[in-house]
């Protein structure tokens, strides 16, 4: 969620020259939501592991780890991708077109 909310803050930063907020913000609210099903589901899941265990029938559910890994590889790719492909520099492109 920290990513998130960080991506989002920063659109604010960009200069008033720019015609359009860009696409950060987008990246930036789907970590947020993420982060945010996160920690629903995951005290969802501390609850039912509580008592599994209390009545002695824990078994680890191995698709839970794979589907959010799965999920954090993802965001972590499109990261990635809008990292290597926004512009280096805003202004340049306003500036010489």
């Amino acid at each position: 969620m920290g990513f998130g909310v960080v991506m989002v803050r920063l659109r604010n930063l960009q200069p008033p020259l720019l015609p359009t907020p860009g696409n950060g913000w987008k990246l930036g609210l789907l970590f947020s939501l993420v982060g945010l099903v996160t920690v629903l589901l995951s005290t969802q899941h501390y609850f039912a592991v509580r008592y599994d265990i209390d009545e002695d029938t824990y078994e680890p559910p191995d698709r839970w780890i794979i589907l959010f890994s799965l999920a954090i590889t993802l965001l972590g790719a499109g990261v990635i991708y809008f990292v290597f492909t926004a512009p280096l520099n805003p202004l340049y492109s306003v500036v010489f077109e």
